[in-house]
């Protein structure tokens, strides 16, 4: 269970990235975690992970605290960043291999597990390659794998479809029902909506740094619109009213 309550954060130059911040998600939830560019999406992410710290409020995760023990967060969840940062000098293998180490898998399970799921995301011709080579989506493939290779208890994903095949999506869509079902938790941050309706149990959508919206929802309920939901809860009206604007200056 994550339980976040009051959660606060302040970037230098009094930029306040989270404004109060409290929602729960409870064991095998799939969260979908929207927002627009700036809303706060991956600062969230960052401090449930215990990457980076806040200024107030309260974070729990499998009941750990995680403010006062940012390290014992770590051993528990998978993890894809947002940039996709990944050592480009090392092969797949080599990149797993270090990922499970931390962890401190035995190799007679890590070593087998690699190959198995290497061969699921058809990287198996590559996985002896430097990924500097990789395009984005076969990178962004390592590190989804790299988040689920050492069975964690929770998993977020920030943006982690970005640049992947259609094949792919559908993995995904696949492994998040399987573990969903096992108990695992999925927090996951992206733009891509459709995605979300389809995977996710449950949806929180940020506004500068604000919850405004936070309910359970049926994935695939054809009469549920998450874009309207969106557009009503993240100003895109303005927007559309700013980009009409710009249309009518390019005829003087």
């Amino acid at each position: 269970m994550i339980i976040v309550n009051e959660l606060l954060k302040i970037y230098p130059g009094n930029v306040k990235a989270l404004d109060g911040v409290s929602f729960i998600i409870e064991e095998g939830e799939v969260c979908g975690y929207l927002g627009a560019n700036g809303a706060g999406k991956s600062t969230t992410i960052k401090i449930l992970a215990g990457m980076l710290s806040a200024n107030a409020g309260s974070v729990s995760v499998n009941n750990i605290d995680v403010l006062n023990n940012p390290q014992a967060v770590k051993k528990i969840i998978g993890y894809v960043p947002e940039s996709g940062a990944i050592f480009q000098s090392l092969t797949p293998y080599d990149f797993l291999e270090f990922v499970c180490k931390i962890h401190g898998m035995k190799r007679e399970i890590f070593h087998n597990r690699i190959y198995d799921f290497i061969e699921l995301f058809d990287l198996k011709n590559e996985i002896k390659s430097p990924m500097s080579s990789f395009s984005k989506g076969m990178r962004q493939k390592v590190l989804l794998i790299s988040s689920l290779i050492h069975n964690p208890e929770i998993i977020f994903w920030d943006e982690p479809l970005s640049g992947v095949d259609f094949n792919t999506n559908i993995l995904v869509r696949d492994i998040v029902k399987d573990l969903s079902k096992q108990g695992k938790i999925f927090f996951y941050s992206s733009h891509i909506l459709d995605m979300v309706e389809k995977i996710c149990s449950k949806v929180i959508i940020l506004n500068e740094g604000r919850v405004v919206y936070d309910s359970q929802i049926s994935p695939g309920d054809r009469d549920f619109s998450l874009e309207e939901y969106f557009k009503k809860y993240s100003d895109t009206g303005s927007l559309k009213q700013k980009a009409s604007e710009i249309y009518k200056n390019f005829n003087r």
